[in-house]
């Protein structure tokens, strides 16, 4: 080789051992640099007719593992929608406390129930009367706490999805940007490795927010789809919107009052196939986990409610107040389902007798007939006031007492004694009247239920009958109902709730509907009177709240043939305290709501398992997030072990680069030395 060619041999090495000097000298700066991944090139010699024309170095290499990277992303998505809920169950747990600690809803009811217990016992101490009321007054404040803390949750998840869904799109933007420079560099013969690098950074960043797939293209461009397959990202970004609902209530839902998440203007509702990441987690907790523990609170508010109600209004106070008035609004032709006795009795302030009157309900037409009834008797006056309340006044200064006898009125599911129908006597209220209706949960909008029967909607005092078949789903029976009512402004809505669907019908001008069911549809999915949110609207009665002494403790007497001066209702008399307690210890079946199946419990037990249930979830959710962590750890672990930047090994590497750079340099001072000898002789 001559002494030119071995000069432009050793100056290409000095320049290819000059350029490993840079990478490994970049590989020691970026030590701590965050995604970033050790760079190497391999020399490569050129030969030509068997002699070594030069060195050079192979393109920048990063040292990854592509598919440990994607199942790290992959894995991350699902970490990260397990934490978020994590986290969210652990402050659940500090809201419904332990079933150990005085401030659980569970301790509450059995404070509730230990009170009156203490009133059957001694029914004419007002202390105890005073302190059962203000029991009960503290188990509806605390289940209007616990429904307002849940929704308080599920707005704060759902403005986290909407600032969660504007990340995913900025991160998407920035993805595009990089992968213009990647394929620009690539079609320039410039090295891509620190540019991926950076794009491998906002994957994981992506990764985060949403569950997603990628793959690269021969451009060096990566292309982003969600885990579902829908493009987020190819030759441009397609963004995700997301309008933010406002305060969340127990009736608001995904497509009920919640926008979904729709991918690319005018595109397709993905809200239901995102599973992982932020959002997914989110989702999780805002459209089930959280609607779940609200329809448990529910479930026991409405027990509570009705079972507590139910006793209340078959007790009298004594002595017996001088008026009684409903909770629940009427118009005089309401014609819901009657039949029974049902005993209104004027008593003196001893108890005593006064004038009497059984009301055969199965002959009344409707509300009007029945206020009509009991404005006849001498020494009472009774109507509907200018709110739709029956109002019951005795005159002269007595008392007006009921007992329910076997008088009771049904409408879908549910059968009422007639002064619990009316709201006589109640202690917990709701707000609500008998306008709207609710069913549980059907597991699917579209399966045939296999049911067949007519519900016959009494509303405004018309009677419409709408059919149902074997062959009907959900979707079909709310829409035949619509179609059927629809001119009375009646609408029978599918409402998507959690893992299932209800069905709500609703009178829009507020007016009370009636429904009997001629089959099993009713009893079978619990249709009943009510809206979702019980929890948040109970509240002791106002008149009770007022006066502790309107608390009942007494029964007018349900003898047969009680006549004017018969004892009706006793100071010593307990029934009233009694049934009342026993609402409390007696085991109730408890139709399925939320994560809860059917059970048979108490009032407190039933409490129990919803506190036991969440901490159950919190439980497993803790475990799954810390083996969670430790399995990403160990991926972690693993790609840095192919991709980190180690310390001795590039210092190692840089000793030799930095020996091999000196003996080449002093290779080219020699051959300099002697092609200066070589001209001198020339000379």
């Amino acid at each position: 080789m001559s002494l030119m060619n071995s000069l432009l041999s050793v100056t290409n090495t000095l320049q290819t051992t000059q350029a490993q000097i840079q990478i490994t000298s970049n590989n020691i700066s970026n030590l701590n640099t965050e995604g970033y991944t050790r760079k190497t090139a391999q020399p490569m010699t050129q030969v030509a007719n068997g002699q070594v024309l030069a060195v050079e170095l192979s393109e920048i290499q990063r040292t990854v593992n592509e598919d440990l990277l994607a199942q790290i992303r992959e894995h991350i998505s699902l970490l990260t929608g397990q934490t978020v809920r994590r986290d969210t169950l652990d402050r659940t747990q500090d809201l419904f406390g332990t079933l150990s600690e005085n401030t659980s809803i569970s301790h509450e009811l059995t404070e509730l129930s230990t009170a009156l217990e203490a009133l059957a016992n001694s029914p004419n101490n007002a202390a105890a009367r005073g302190d059962a009321v203000e029991a009960a007054r503290r188990v509806a404040d605390r289940m209007n706490v616990l429904s307002e803390s849940v929704q308080d949750l599920r707005s704060e998840a759902e403005t986290a999805i909407g600032e969660s869904v504007e990340r995913v799109n900025t991160l998407v933007e920035d993805i595009h940007d990089l992968n213009g420079e990647i394929s620009l560099s690539e079609t320039a013969g410039r090295s891509t490795a620190d540019l991926r690098d950076q794009r491998d950074v906002l994957l994981r960043d992506l990764a985060e927010e949403i569950d997603i797939k990628t793959f690269e293209r021969g451009s060096g461009e990566v292309v982003v789809s969600t885990a579902a397959g829908r493009t987020l990202l190819d030759s441009v970004p397609v963004p995700l919107s997301h309008v933010t609902a406002s305060q969340l209530a127990a009736g608001t839902t995904y497509l009920n009052g919640i926008p979904a998440i729709v991918l690319g203007a005018g595109g397709p509702d993905i809200t239901l196939e995102i599973t992982g990441g932020r959002i997914g987690g989110l989702l999780t907790l805002r459209d089930e986990t959280l609607v779940d523990l609200q329809a448990e609170i529910d479930r026991l508010a409405e027990t509570l409610r009705d079972q507590v109600n139910a006793a209340h209004n078959n007790t009298s106070a004594f002595p017996a107040p001088s008026s009684l008035t409903g909770s629940h609004a009427f118009a005089a032709a309401d014609a819901p389902s009657m039949t029974g006795s049902f005993r209104v009795t004027i008593v003196d302030a001893a108890g005593a007798v006064v004038e009497t009157q059984d009301i055969a309900l199965g002959g009344l037409a409707n509300v009007g007939a029945l206020v009509t009834a009991i404005n006849g008797m001498t020494n009472a006056t009774a109507s509907l006031n200018a709110n739709g309340q029956l109002v019951v006044t005795a005159s002269a200064g007595n008392g007006v007492a009921v007992n329910e006898l076997d008088g009771t009125v049904t409408t879908g599911n549910r059968t009422y004694g007639m002064g619990d129908f009316l709201g006589l006597n109640d202690v917990f209220q709701d707000t609500t009247d008998y306008d709207v209706m609710i069913s549980d949960r059907f597991a699917s909008d579209t399966t045939a239920l296999g049911l067949s029967g007519t519900l016959t909607f009494s509303a405004g005092g018309a009677a419409t009958p709408v059919a149902y078949a074997a062959g009907d789903d959900l979707t079909t029976i709310a829409a035949n109902i619509t179609a059927a009512l629809g001119g009375a402004n009646v609408t029978a809505t599918v409402v998507r709730e959690a893992d299932g669907y209800r069905l709500e019908i609703r009178d829009a001008n507020g007016d009370n509907l009636f429904v009997t069911d001629s089959g099993i549809l009713a009893s079978q999915f619990n249709l009943r009177p009510g809206e979702s949110g019980t929890s948040s609207r109970l509240s002791l009665d106002q008149a009770l709240s007022a006066d502790s002494s309107l608390l009942g403790h007494a029964s007018l007497s349900g003898a047969a043939g009680l006549a004017v001066g018969d004892i009706a209702v006793s100071l010593g008399d307990a029934t009233g305290a009694r049934a009342l307690a026993d609402a409390f210890t007696t085991d109730l079946t408890i139709a399925s709501a939320g994560g809860l199946p059917t059970s048979t419990s108490t009032l407190a037990g039933y409490a129990a398992q919803i506190i036991s249930l969440n901490a159950a979830n919190a439980n497993a959710l803790e475990t799954d997030v810390t083996f969670g962590e430790s399995f990403r750890v160990a991926l972690e672990t693993q790609s840095a072990n192919i991709s980190q930047v180690n310390l001795d090994e590039e210092l190692a590497n840089l000793v030799v680069f930095q020996n091999a750079f000196s003996a080449s340099a002093r290779l080219t001072t020699t051959i300099i030395e002697m092609l200066d000898t070589l001209l001198q002789i020339g000379r």
